[in-house]
């Protein structure tokens, strides 16, 4: 989770979501996702690795935006190069 960094955290009270800034240094990706205040704070609280659950909390709902973006189906065309 190192190559993981937290660049900026936005509270939105009235909406109950924090907004939150990444960087992925080895793929060189910036994101910025959003978590509900009570995910953020379960991550927060939950156990010895705080800001590393946030990290994964926040990886998974970038996943879970990317895969939302990937075709339903997915259609595979070959040709044949056989000599007639």
């Amino acid at each position: 989770m190192d190559s993981i960094l937290i660049t900026n955290y936005k509270p939105d009270y009235t909406n109950n979501i924090m907004t939150i800034s990444i960087q992925i240094n080895p793929l060189g990706i910036s994101s910025q996702v959003s978590i509900t205040m009570g995910d953020f704070n379960t991550a927060i609280a939950g156990g010895t690795g705080g800001v590393d659950n946030v990290k994964l909390k926040v990886l998974d709902k970038l996943i879970d935006s990317l895969t939302a973006l990937k075709p339903a189906t997915t259609t595979t065309t070959t040709t044949d190069t056989k000599d007639a």
